[in-house]
């Protein structure tokens, strides 16, 4: 197996990541140029409106469970462990955080985002748990 192909999720899971920033860039401005909000409120970002804090919740948390996975891809690359398995497991983590980025930042309805959040969450708990069993050389 080509260790490169668990690569491919990284980067589709950071340019999730980072493509959140334009729509959120533009949901500022534009509340800002309704008067909305004053654009001080973005130093600190207390009482952003939620046109744009979905977008700003969204990126955070696309960004503190996306540590745990780069850190995991990573460390899978780099100790040469890559298998079928945590490719697999790679590649569904990316596509529940991308359904899990659209709930949040279309209808935020909880009812549907916590168990897709919690999806993802226990992908990324099996990732690293093959990977750890990986490393000890029983599988």
């Amino acid at each position: 197996m080509n260790p490169n192909l668990v690569l491919w999720p990284l980067v589709i899971q950071a340019l999730v990541t980072l493509a959140l920033y334009i729509p959120m860039s533009r949901a500022r401005i534009r509340t800002v140029r309704e008067g909305k909000v004053k654009g001080g409120v973005y130093k600190l970002n207390q009482g952003e409106p939620e046109d744009s804090l979905r977008f700003t919740n969204a990126i955070r948390n696309q960004n503190e469970t996306g540590v745990m996975f780069y850190a995991g891809v990573l460390a899978a690359y780099a100790s040469h462990n890559v298998s079928y398995l945590l490719l697999a497991l790679a590649w569904a983590f990316v596509i529940v955080k991308t359904v899990h980025v659209y709930v949040h930042t279309s209808t935020n309805d909880l009812r549907h985002r916590r168990p897709i959040f919690m999806f993802a969450y226990f992908i990324l708990i099996a990732f690293w748990v093959i990977f750890a069993i990986q490393l000890t050389g029983l599988l």
